[in-house]
Order: C-alpha cells, then sequence, then structure tokens
C-alpha cells in the first residue's frame, strides 16, 4: 500500500531527492566513497557547504549583513545556545503562543533573566495590532515561534513587531517571504521544510556576533569564524538539506511554495468548515497554521475511528500531539498535490458517513 505522510516531523522528502540521495549513498559523485563516508575537510564537501549557504541566500532572500551557521542539536540546543551568547547587558523578552515558545522561555531564565509575554490564541491578535507596552517596547531582543507545531498558530506577519526579533522558524521556514529588517537571529531545524534531522540552520546578523569567553559550542562568534567547520558538523545532514534547497529553487522559489502553502492550506479549511457540525477548528482564522492544521472532533469516537480509518487508507502522522490530542494535518513543503487530494477525497468521504 501506498504511504501517504503528513506526519509533523521528520517530514516527507520529494522523491526526486530521494532517488539522489539513494544513488550517492551508494557512492557520491564517481569518488569511491559514499557521501556517508565523506570527510568534512574535503574539497567535495567544501563545495556542498558554500552552495548550501548561497542556495539558502537566494532562497530566502538572505541580505548580506547575515551570516550563517550550520550547527547541531536541534532547535532545543538554541535555547541555550542563545541564552548564552546574548550579553547580559541585553534585555530579552518571550513572546508565548504555544509550547514551544514556552519550552524556550524555560530555558532561557536558567541562563539570564527575561520577561515573559504570554498570550491566549485570543489575544495574539490584539497585541500584534496594537504599540507595544514600553517596557517590552524597550527590550532589546524578543523571542518568537513563527509556527507553533502543536497548538497549530501560526505568526508570519512578525515584522509589525517593533522589536528586534530571535525566530525560531523551524516549522515553516521557506513557507512565505518576510522581510529581515527587524530579524536579529532566525533559527530552523531542517527536519520539516529543509531536509532531515541533524543540522539545525541558524542565519545571524553581523550586530548579533559578540565575543565571548564561552566554552567552544557554546561561542557563536568561534563558530562563525570557523564557517561551520569547528567540529565536525553533520555532513549528511547538510548533504541533504543541499538537495531539498536545489529542488526549491527549480521549483520556483519561496513565491511557489507561499502560494502553495495558502492553496493547500485553504482547501483543508474549507473542507472542514463544511463540517463544522462535526469538528471543531480551535484557532482563529487569522491566526491558523498553513503548515499544521489541528483540529477536534465533538464525538470521540468519530475521532478515533477516523484516526483509525486514515492508518488504513495509508495515510500516516495525522494524530494530534498527545499533550494536547484531536488531528494534526502538517502540510509542510513536499506534500504534493496527489498527496493532497487524496487526503481530502478520504476525509469528504469519512464525513458523509457520518
Amino acid at each position: 500500500m501506498i504511504k501517504y505522510n503528513f506526519s509533523p516531523g521528520p517530514a516527507k522528502l520529494n522523491n526526486s531527492v530521494l532517488e539522489i540521495v539513494n544513488k550517492n549513498i551508494i557512492e557520491y559523485q564517481e569518488e569511491g566513497i559514499s557521501i556517508l563516508e565523506i570527510s568534512h575537510r574535503s574539497d567535495s564537501f567544501e563545495k556542498i557547504l558554500e552552495t548550501t549557504k548561497k542556495n539558502l541566500i537566494e532562497l530566502l532572500k538572505i541580505p548580506s549583513n547575515y551570516q550563517i551557521l550550520f550547527l547541531q542539536g536541534g532547535a532545543t540546543f538554541q535555547n541555550t545556545f542563545l541564552g548564552n551568547n546574548i550579553n547580559q547587558k541585553k534585555s530579552t523578552s518571550n513572546l508565548i503562543t504555544g509550547t514551544w515558545g514556552q519550552k524556550t522561555y524555560e530555558d532561557f531564565i536558567q541562563i539570564r533573566d527575561s520577561k515573559k509575554i504570554l498570550l491566549e490564541n485570543n489575544q495574539i491578535l490584539e497585541f500584534l495590532n496594537q504599540p507595544l507596552p514600553d517596557d517590552i517596547q524597550n527590550t532589546d531582543y524578543m523571542h518568537i515561534t513563527s509556527n507553533e507545531t502543536i497548538e497549530g498558530i501560526q505568526i508570519n506577519n512578525f515584522n509589525k513587531i517593533e522589536n528586534d526579533l530571535i525566530i525560531d522558524s523551524s516549522s515553516d521556514i521557506g513557507s512565505y517571504i518576510f522581510d529581515w529588517d527587524n530579524v536579529a537571529y532566525l533559527y530552523a531545524g531542517a527536519q520539516k521544510n529543509l531536509g532531515i534531522p541533524g543540522v539545525t540552520i541558524s542565519v545571524v546578523r553581523d550586530d548579533f556576533i559578540e565575543k565571548n569567553d564561552n566554552p567552544t559550542y557554546l561561542n557563536l562568534y568561534k563558530l562563525i569564524n570557523k564557517d561551520s567547520l569547528l567540529n565536525t558538523p553533520p555532513t549528511f545532514a547538510i548533504y541533504v538539506l543541499n538537495l531539498v534547497t536545489d529542488w526549491m529553487l527549480t521549483m520556483g522559489g519561496i513565491n511557489y511554495f507561499e502560494r502553495q502553502s495558502i492553496e493547500y492550506s485553504s482547501d483543508v479549511y474549507a473542507l472542514l468548515e463544511r463540517y463544522d457540525d462535526y469538528v471543531t477548528l480551535p484557532v482563529e482564522n487569522s491566526l491558523r497554521s498553513r503548515m499544521n492544521i489541528v483540529f477536534n472532533f465533538n464525538n470521540e469516537k468519530n475521532e478515533q475511528a477516523f484516526i483509525k480509518e486514515s492508518l488504513d487508507h495509508g495515510i500516516i502522522g495525522i494524530k494530534g500531539h498527545r499533550s494536547v490530542g484531536g488531528v494534526r494535518i502538517s502540510l509542510y513543503n513536499s506534500i504534493d498535490r496527489p498527496s493532497l487530494d487524496y487526503l481530502l477525497g478520504f476525509m469528504n468521504s469519512f464525513f458523509q458517513k457520518l
């Protein structure tokens, strides 16, 4: 049976990427070794590293006053990494709209003072659409999570926030256009829209980088200075990132994937709204994530049947996070139209039987 992967991550990869990976696992470009064996000090890997950075610059429209760093440890490591690399004389705040923003805040305050801005679903729009209170506006950096995968809340108009931002963009990077003017530091685990687990992309504005006495792998200045090669980087994950960004540029870049994201998510939300006698959409319309669509059945038995039948039809990864339950459909960049149409067909058929 064909499987249709709508998992929240690690996410589906495009088949053309998988085919190249499959070939190069046996032998990389007639070099006599596998891509899994390649040295991070080799000319071949240096080329991979440089082309990956060039791809990201073109894809994300990264200005020239930013540096790109490839790290390990996922987005969770960034909580500790950032907390230790922001000068203690600088003030920070944490905008919390869901689980991952809360976890970042909890790690931050183990290292530094940071102002907590906890917003419920119905408070976020008001926060974004009015002047910030002075005590928040005057903080040097505000951390936000652009897309909360568990709660299905997305803030993709973060340029409206006046502060310099530190953004966890792990689950929606590469799916919409934004302005870099107020972005001091953006990071993303690759395993949602850009590749596989193992590498985290950090995009760092020059004025954010300061010398410090931190230990090696907590030292942003040293890592930048060594161009991600201070230690052995996650070579294979960077290679897959290179292939995925190649594919994204070939498809039409951010403009293409933003249109796709809007179209696909709109189709799913429209179907769910037609059957609102049976399901509840917990997120206010303008904050609904295009990446992670969450909903709950009004009848628990219907929800259990929906999950079971989806698996029977080869649809995997749509059970909601264990902390909130419900259903979660993830529409990352590699989801194609036939897969989405198959999912919509299944959902429509299921609801018509109720």
